[in-house]
């Protein structure tokens, strides 16, 4: 089992009796040069099995590489090679190290401090080794990873992050006059027919995704600085866990229909929601212990692919209220008149389909791709262009459904509500009208 006790750029881990061949330490790192590395290492103990012949410490070790090497070494593993040997690594240091620094009468060493400048600019990865079979380690490790400002101070963000505080602090400036001109739309509007339950929510999307963003620039600035974003953490996981939750309830009761054209739910509708808002729950909760652990832990890799499937669940959901209004639409043929009203909302509701496929696709996959496939020092343009998608979707959506009365939403509110009153006294009488 192992455990993270504190994250960001200054991070202690504690690995305790672990068997695996390769630990992952640290995720990759944008190192400039002059940047500098600091592993500090103590508590090492190592466990064999009874009978075993005697240890050779120099097959127990630390070592980086870059990023792009990760494929290689992969390939190292399944060849039975012991990564520590192969040329591509940069070997730290081993257990063998430790015991060179033995003093007289000492049987181990409590403690070990190792520290490297960078060269080579890169994005480093740090991993543990045991090419030893059926050995088991325990150890507390802190790593420290920084580059140099243009004064010689400390720089704890990655060279592909350090836009990031000006990135977020732009769309915080953007979000904040969305929110305030959502507001004034809404209050200029206020106690006219237009305005409905959902455009208050949707306000109170926009704030949550104010303050969200708020929180992590100022995350950023302060890791930036210190290592650690101390209690802008849990400010920014609480407000982004009522982002998500308030973004995905906000789509799906748009899709539904509901507040804009009838005001109320069918059972089908309902449950639906009862399915997205805990599932909401599992992805934020899951997002949380990436967040605190770190790639050390045995359970890291599968929390991380939990968040991966159940945001895609969520995803898929919300996509569903919007389809069953599209056949509602289609499907409604009362009269002519109708039929030629309908149409329109169809066109509107694809609109809106086409458009959330589409931030959904481009949020989830290509900010992803994007990331993995530029350059390290910019892997901040990923989240650029994720907020950038996110604002523009907000804005197109507010558009659609602003609160005024020549919104052809609200002009045919009447034909929906006689529908609505049709189809509730089914589901309460059934047959026996």
């Amino acid at each position: 089992m192992t455990a993270a006790t504190a994250e960001a750029r200054i991070a202690t881990y504690e690995v305790s009796k672990d068997d695996r061949s390769l630990i992952l330490l640290r995720e990759p790192f944008g190192f400039a040069v002059g940047g500098t590395m600091e592993i500090a290492l103590k508590e090492s103990r190592v466990y064999l099995p009874e009978h075993a012949p005697p240890l050779d410490k120099t097959k127990l070790g630390f070592f980086i590489t870059e990023a792009k090497d990760e494929g290689a070494l992969d390939a190292a593993l399944e060849d039975g090679a012991c990564v520590l040997d192969v040329d591509f690594v940069d070997q730290a240091f081993t257990f063998a190290d430790m015991d060179a620094q033995l003093k007289k009468g000492e049987r181990e060493v409590s403690s070990y401090e190792f520290m490297k400048e960078i060269k080579v600019p890169g994005d480093y990865m740090l991993f543990f080794a045991s090419c030893a079979p059926h050995t088991v380690v325990s150890f507390e490790i802190t790593t420290t990873f920084a580059n140099k400002d243009a004064r010689g101070r400390n720089d704890y963000l990655g060279a592909g992050e350090k836009s990031l505080p000006s990135v977020y602090y732009l769309f915080f400036l953007l979000d904040t006059c969305a929110a305030v001109a959502w507001a004034f739309i809404l209050g200029r509007a206020n106690g006219q027919r237009g305005v409905r339950k959902i455009h208050w929510l949707m306000l109170a999307l926009v704030c949550f995704k104010t303050l969200s963003v708020l929180a992590q620039a100022g995350r950023y600035h302060i890791t930036r600085l210190t290592g650690s974003s101390r209690g802008w953490t849990a400010a920014y996981y609480v407000f982004t866990v009522c982002r998500s939750m308030l973004m995905f309830s906000v789509i799906a009761l748009v899709g539904m229909g509901w507040s804009f054209l009838k005001p109320f739910l069918h059972q089908r509708e309902k449950n639906l929601l009862m399915a997205v808002i805990p599932l909401q729950v599992l992805a934020n909760i899951a997002a949380v212990v990436i967040g605190e652990e770190g790639p050390a832990d045995q359970g890291w890799f599968a929390w991380q692919n939990m968040f991966i499937v159940i945001d895609i669940m969520c995803c898929c959901a919300v996509l569903v209220p919007i389809v069953w209004s599209i056949k509602h639409l289609r499907d409604t043929s009362d009269s002519s008149e109708k039929k030629a009203r309908n149409l329109e909302k169809l066109l509107l509701f694809r609109h809106f389909y086409v458009m959330t496929v589409a931030y959904i696709y481009f949020t989830r996959i290509i900010v992803y791709l994007l990331k993995s496939t530029v350059e390290y020092e910019l892997r901040w343009t990923a989240a650029f262009f994720n907020e950038l998608a996110t604002l523009a979707y907000y804005v197109a959506t507010g558009y659609m459904f602003r609160p005024e009365e020549e919104n052809m939403y609200f002009s045919l509110k009447h034909d929906e509500d006689e529908d609505g009153v049709e189809m509730s006294d089914r589901a309460r009488w059934g047959d026996a009208v």
